[in-house]
């Protein structure tokens, strides 16, 4: 039987997590920014909505791969 590696776009790399959680953020911020936050407003949305996904997509990789 062969060794099975996970796919290079496997939310158990760190990096993909990382990757995908930024971009959200990325899309959260322009949203908030869209919705009038400006300044540090903006700023803690952005790293808000960073952290989050992050720990969802942490959760996610750990329960189900």
């Amino acid at each position: 039987m062969t060794d099975q590696h996970p796919s290079r776009w496997s939310l158990t790399y760190t990096g993909n997590r990382v990757a995908l959680a930024v971009l959200i953020a990325l899309l959260v911020g322009m949203i908030g920014a869209l919705a009038g936050a400006t300044g540090t407003a903006h700023v803690i949305v952005f790293v808000l909505a960073l952290a989050v996904t992050y720990g969802v997509l942490t959760y996610v990789a750990r329960r189900f791969f």
